[in-house]
């Protein structure tokens, strides 16, 4: 039972990541993401249905259009599969239940805002606003903490508005993450941190955060390092966001634990 059920929960993946392909794609664009139907973004024509299989009819067609036979980019296969991964893991993780569709409702969340920052450099609050409604909503999930979700998603929202007044104002802070980004944090991330605070909470937001600064950091200096950044570069930091708070879904309460046992000493 549990293997029919992964399958489906990776398969049912594979499709929504069709879907946010669409997403991603339309959003920044100010367009539907319901009309028109698929369509290729080249010649404009109508994806038929035998060729919108998520993964396969990618594979079958090389990447490229039937129609007008232009290169389809592989994004679009890594955003299916990265989807159908998630979702297979959410279920690994807590089962078949309650928590399971709040987690795969956070990592979609996760995975269009962080695709739609890499190529735009902007997060839409299309996506963060509605994803803090629904984050506060999760805290209804059994064990229920609204009170929890409300906090975190307090300290996600200061804490982006505390490392921005930091940058504006600090030169020492400012001279320190500039390789990271030209205009420091903006304000998609306030609400994009106050999202991730209320679906995991306070502790785990605390890891996911944590986790976030320092890839980004270390991604940055690695770039300048290689040759492939500048000073003044600018590296959307939603993507780090996004690796945080899937770290912090799965694993924050186990990492804040291991965190206060081994430096703090608790038991």
């Amino acid at each position: 039972m549990t293997l029919f059920l992964g399958i489906v929960m990776f398969v049912t993946g594979l499709v929504f990541g069709s879907f946010f392909n669409v997403c991603i794609w339309r959003i920044p664009r100010g367009m539907s993401i319901v009309w028109p139907p698929s369509h290729c973004v080249h010649c404009h024509r109508p994806i038929r249905w035998h060729d919108n299989i998520p993964v396969l009819s990618w594979l079958l067609l090389r990447g490229r259009c039937r129609i007008c036979g232009k290169a389809i980019s592989a994004r679009y296969l890594l955003v299916e599969v990265v989807s159908a991964v998630l979702f297979l893991s959410a279920f690994l993780r807590f089962g078949f239940s309650l928590m399971t569709l709040k987690a795969i409702v956070f990592l979609s969340l996760l995975v269009v805002t962080a695709f739609i920052d890499l190529d735009h450099k902007v997060i839409h609050r299309r996506i963060t606003l509605p994803g803090l409604v629904l984050g506060i909503a999760g805290g209804l999930v059994p064990p229920p903490d609204v009170t929890g979700a409300l906090v975190g998603g307090a300290v996600g929202a200061g804490f982006v508005i505390g490392a921005w007044l930091l940058w504006r104002f600090v030169p020492l802070f400012r001279r320190l993450f500039r390789l990271e980004t030209k205009d420091a944090m903006g304000g998609g991330d306030v609400f994009y941190a106050a999202m991730i605070g209320a679906f995991v909470g306070t502790r785990s937001l605390l890891v996911a955060l944590f986790a976030a600064v320092l890839m980004g950091v270390i991604i940055g200096y690695s770039l300048r390092v290689l040759g492939r950044g500048y000073r003044g570069q600018e590296v959307p930091f939603g993507p780090f966001l996004a690796l945080g708070g899937l770290l912090g879904m799965f694993f924050g309460e186990s990492l804040f634990a291991l965190y206060l046992r081994l430096v703090l000493g608790q038991p």
